[in-house]
């Protein structure tokens, strides 16, 4: 029975051995520099990421947005939809991530918040399904990129991606990004092998419009970027 265990364990491992290598090679060949991509696209996607207490972004999500910042500064798009999870009401990330980038000069009516990106897939899937994307890039992490883009080939959706990779990481915080991807990859397979829904869709929502249409009416009461 050992034996057999024992086998089978690594019979799993090889699995994902295989997974992670598809899904980095597929995701590694959508990565473009600033002056390969295109402009005028769809939208800029920013998935989210930790908070700071402050409801500050934390260094890993300020890169991302940082990123965000210097696609829309060079014309790649007149639009970002920054996603994320927005359950815990002091965490809100795409609030948190909406609020930064325009004190960093984005006009508010640019920003879409897409409060139901709960994980990676849902945010690409979303992406297209709700805000009808069609052309777009990510702003996130190599590690993460790779997966983002695995999933958008898969969904067959024409998303590139742009490197965020500005801060240097703690040793820590790399081994546990490469542990935490390592096991994410064989969800992201997963999920677009089964072609699973997201947790949440609802009505779509017109890139051709303005983003504060999606800030909730306690948002908009309380908007510091309020027209």
């Amino acid at each position: 029975m050992f034996y057999i265990a024992a086998f089978l364990i690594l019979l799993l491992f090889i699995g994902l051995l295989l997974i992670n290598r598809t899904v980095v090679r597929t995701g590694r060949a959508r990565i473009r520099d600033l002056a390969e991509l295109e402009r005028n696209l769809d939208a800029i996607i920013v998935p989210g990421c930790k908070v700071d207490p402050d409801l500050t972004p934390s260094p890993m999500l300020k890169d991302r947005l940082d990123g965000a910042i210097e696609l829309y500064q060079a014309g790649i798009s007149e639009r970002i939809i920054v996603s994320g999870d927005s359950s815990e009401k002091a965490h809100n990330e795409p609030w948190v991530m909406r609020n930064y980038l325009a004190a960093a000069g984005i006009p508010p009516e640019a920003i879409f918040i897409d409060r139901d990106g709960i994980d990676t897939y849902d945010t690409v899937f979303r992406a297209r399904a709700i805000f009808g994307v069609r052309t777009g890039v990510i702003a996130t992490q190599t590690f993460h990129l790779e997966r983002a883009l695995y999933i958008a080939d898969r969904l067959e959706i024409d998303l590139l991606g742009y490197a965020t990779d500005f801060y240097d990481y703690s040793t820590a915080t790399k081994i546990k990004n490469s542990i935490r991807d390592f096991l994410a990859r064989a969800k992201a397979w997963y999920e677009t092998e089964t072609k699973a829904a997201p947790r949440h869709l609802g009505e779509t929502i017109d890139l051709a419009g303005s983003g504060y249409d999606t800030l909730d009416a306690e948002q908009k009461q309380n908007d510091p970027y309020a027209p």
